[in-house]
């Protein structure tokens, strides 16, 4: 098991998000599921500020901000002030609305361009709000991945239900009869998008374990610590093999009945919801797991890890070595994970050089051949987790 990484206390970042609530009750629960959700992703709670209409003028323009509108009808107008105050100064703020239906009345005017997120009724916590603020704050990653792994003689309608319901919700869902191109090879495609999804849904039906390519995209999700969201059918017994994964028990209620083969809207909509809920600690273990086995790695090389409050490491040389920075991606990096390595705010001592992590398994060879000619062209390198500990040996003098 990997060892827990000293993490700087001193470096400590505050996340600001003013909430102006015009539906009501809206602005307690949100700030109760971001607590939560911050608490998953190891960040202390207390780094989290809160601001209303009253107290939005004492914001920190320095310190990370977002802001958050709810509206449903022209009470959001009130808001006008506070809402352009945040935009003027570069800003986002967020348009919650049940329905778009006469947005531009809802809104003050700075944000009639803006898209709005629609709220899901089902969503009681507001989840989907939570995770697109932690998001903009750079706590999450903003691609959206999603893996549904099922048996098409068995669950095919909801596979193609549930992939509707997530991409409505700016998830990117691979589902294999709608994701893999003509001539692309399939099984590369389908460990590729898995290495990039944030969880895997697993339509648990019957006999959906004597699949050999279910079985085969269990044991890979398993292998890259991958999270599952397990949707058990009626009457399906679980098997001991999934009982580390996240249960959602379906009832024959959950089916339409003139139409057994699919789920009603609100349990496709609640299933959904899971899948929000579920992301933020399945992006957490695995970052944990990836630095985890960076700092065990380091130590064991006389290296000295820091763990930074923005979710870097520092590699401290013995003595007055120099400094390397590791920034651990999760899922598959590209030329843009590589850019945004430039943009974290330097320690006292800045690093002579700047790493990004990942898990190379299953990641298509292709893109692993695209990762090593940025290498050639780029100042921020990538090291795959097979190759860390021969890296580590070469950084110290």
């Amino acid at each position: 098991m990997a060892t827990v990484c000293y993490r700087d206390r001193m470096s400590r970042a505050q996340y600001q998000v003013a909430i102006f609530d015009a539906i009501g009750g809206c602005a307690s629960t949100l700030r109760r599921t971001l607590e939560r959700k911050v608490l998953e992703l190891d960040v202390d709670p207390s780094e989290l500020r809160f601001f209303d209409e009253d107290s939005a003028a004492a914001i920190d323009q320095l310190l990370p901000r977002v802001g958050v509108l709810f509206s449903d009808d022209e009470r959001g107008q009130k808001f006008a002030p506070a809402v352009t105050a945040l935009t003027e100064n570069a800003a986002v703020v967020i348009p919650a609305v049940h329905s778009v239906e006469d947005f531009a009345s809802k809104v003050p005017e700075s944000l009639r361009p803006v898209n709005a997120l629609a709220l899901d009724r089902a969503d009681e916590q507001l989840e989907a709000v939570a995770s697109l603020v932690l998001e903009l704050f750079g706590l999450l990653r903003n691609r959206r991945r999603v893996f549904i792994s099922y048996k098409r003689v068995e669950s095919a309608d909801v596979a193609l239900q549930l992939h509707h319901q997530l991409d409505a919700r700016a998830f990117e869902v691979f589902l294999d009869t709608l994701s893999v191109r003509a001539a692309d090879t399939f099984q590369e495609t389908l460990w590729h998008r898995m290495a990039d999804s944030d969880l895997v849904v697993l339509l648990y039906t019957r006999s959906v374990l004597e699949s050999g390519w279910v079985a085969q995209e269990l044991e890979r999700a398993n292998g890259m610590g991958i999270s599952v969201l397990q949707v058990i059918w009626p009457g399906v017994a679980r098997d001991r093999r999934t009982d580390l994964f996240e249960p959602f028990y379906l009832r024959k209620r959950d089916f339409r009945l003139w139409r057994r083969r699919s789920l009603n809207d609100r349990t496709a909509s609640e299933i959904a919801v899971a899948v929000e809920k579920l992301r933020a600690r399945s992006l957490a273990a695995r970052e944990a797991k990836l630095v985890g086995n960076l700092c065990e790695l380091a130590r064991s090389r006389r290296i000295q890890p820091v763990v930074q409050r923005a979710r870097y490491v520092d590699l401290l040389c013995p003595g007055d070595g120099p400094v390397t920075r590791v920034i651990p991606a999760l899922g598959v990096p590209d030329a843009q994970a590589v850019q945004r390595c430039t943009t974290f705010v330097p320690p006292p001592k800045a690093p002579e050089s700047i790493v990004l992590l990942y898990d190379s398994v299953s990641v298509a060879n292709e893109w692993l051949g695209h990762l090593a000619w940025l290498d050639r062209y780029l100042p921020v390198k990538t090291v795959k987790t097979a190759d860390l500990a021969t890296w580590l040996g070469t950084i110290c003098p």
